[in-house]
């Protein structure tokens, strides 16, 4: 079963989330507070509902507090590998945050980044990344959010060159 991990995903990136679970992945979602449409973590009971595709596994994470929120997820995975990493983490914890979970990551594995301000910076991990900028968005800023995400994600497991994606508001 392939594995997810997404940061920020309890807010703008809960669409991508919930849509990676229902393809069948197993996501976890480190963050601050648990998310509606998740299960407590790490593990226990959670495990049984993620093994059937139901819910993402929550983390209690604290992006100051990167290489704890980098333990937190590997006791989680138990000795599995992720297989894709989808971030929108704010800029001044960014590299950290990156730099903590890179060791989690199966060789190779696609990254997806999102930001929200220009300049975009460069990616922080060798792993082929996707990036897309996000513009102001007036009205159905989740639906649109999540699907320029999606494609991003799509892109990235097609093995597509790692490039930057605008996505503004129409």
């Amino acid at each position: 079963m392939r594995t997810a991990l997404v940061l920020g995903g309890t807010g703008m990136l809960a669409g991508c989330a919930r849509q990676l679970v229902e393809r069948g992945w197993q996501v976890v979602l480190p963050s601050r507070t648990q998310p509606l449409m998740a299960d407590d973590g790490p593990g226990r009971a959670a495990r049984a509902s993620i093994s059937h595709g139901h819910r993402p596994t929550w983390i209690r994470a604290d992006w100051t507090k990167p290489h704890e929120l980098a333990a937190e997820v590997q006791d989680e995975l138990q000795g599995r590998e992720v297989n894709l990493l989808v971030a929108w983490v704010h800029g001044s914890y960014r590299v950290g945050v990156l730099q903590a979970v890179q060791h989690l990551l199966a060789d190779g594995a696609p990254v997806v980044e999102v930001h929200t301000c220009a300049p975009v910076p460069d990616p922080v991990l060798p792993n082929p990344t996707q990036q897309v900028l996000l513009g102001h968005f007036t009205h159905d800023a989740a639906q649109r959010t999540s699907r320029a995400v999606m494609d991003a994600v799509e892109r990235a497991l097609n093995g597509r060159a790692p490039s930057l994606h605008h996505e503004d508001a129409r």
